[in-house]
């Protein structure tokens, strides 16, 4: 870590960057929210207020931590010499936010290492706007204002509530919810909020057992995903028919769904077989390029 990168100023910074972040997002909502779609999708809209969020927090964090490398959802990465790196998300839940939805947040992080995985996490907000709910990374833990949070540790997977995500690539939007079949009859019940950082964030409340995503973005998971673990959570990453399968919450949940989805070293609780009764079908296998989409045909 950087000299004067103590971890109290790093998370008073994300604190800051996350509001400043969402007040760009309600001005640019006052003034009339202009819209695109990446790619031409209906499921992948970015508007003025993503653009504006973003501006907002990198100006704040070029100010005050100019060496730092910076990763952010709309403008990509930048280098930096102090061995931190920024992980900005500006608005995620864009879809829901463009509906009017309150299910969106601002998310930040800031972790150690040169390289996008590297190191680890050492400050982190999550912020709704809307709501004004707002976690932080905390010595001790994850903190909803001055109050720890926790995860619902106990949780078994036959009562587990589960949030997933989705890539917005047709055909690999088509397998992830294949793959999720053989999950459904296996939990309580499988949601899809529109916003994993909105998810993340229930999962360290205890509100959700768990969340499951195909391919996340590094934007999409750090700042939450570290949440979760200082609420008592576990993580866990894997490789499944092409996708890399992210987990986080319960550690029976998380084993549950690993041995679901096809990691070979888990445990499926149930005798289910490692394919995670995914349908691996031709037309799962024959994906066109167009369909396969890039890596930055992500559920917003």
């Amino acid at each position: 870590m950087s000299i004067g990168a103590a971890p109290g100023d790093l998370r008073h910074l994300s604190l800051r960057a996350a509001r400043a972040g969402a007040d760009a997002i309600r001005e640019a909502r006052g003034k009339g929210l202009q819209t695109e779609h990446k790619g031409g999708a209906a499921q992948d809209p970015v508007t003025s207020a993503d653009h504006a969020s973003e501006r907002a927090i990198l100006g704040l964090l070029a100010r005050d931590r100019p060496q730092d490398a910076v990763l952010a959802e709309e403008s990509g990465a930048s280098d930096g010499c102090s061995g931190l790196r920024w992980i900005v998300d500006p608005l995620d839940g864009t879809l829901n936010f463009s509906h009017g939805a309150s299910r969106y947040a601002v998310s930040i992080a800031v972790a150690t290492g040169c390289d996008v995985g590297d190191g680890r996490v050492v400050a982190a907000t999550v912020l709704q706007p809307a709501t004004g709910a707002c976690l932080v990374l905390d010595d001790d833990g994850a903190l909803d204002g001055d109050a720890p949070v926790a995860v619902n540790r106990e949780a078994e997977p036959g009562h587990a509530l589960v949030a997933f995500a989705v890539p917005n690539a047709p055909g690999p939007r088509r397998r992830a919810y294949q793959a999720l079949v053989g999950v459904a009859p296996r939990v309580a019940d499988l949601r899809n909020t529109g916003s994993t950082v909105c998810d993340l964030a229930a999962v360290a409340r205890g509100e959700l057992d768990a969340f499951v995503s195909f391919d996340p973005a590094p934007w999409d998971i750090a700042a939450g995903a570290a949440l979760v673990e200082a609420a008592g959570g576990v993580s866990r990453r894997w490789g499944h028919d092409g996708f890399v399968v992210f987990a986080t919450g319960a550690p029976a949940v998380v084993a549950a769904l690993a041995g679901w989805l096809g990691d070979d070293g888990a445990d499926g609780r149930d005798g289910i077989d490692s394919r995670g009764g995914a349908d691996s079908t031709d037309e799962a296998d024959t994906d066109t390029d167009e369909e396969r989409g890039t890596d930055d045909d992500r559920q917003r």
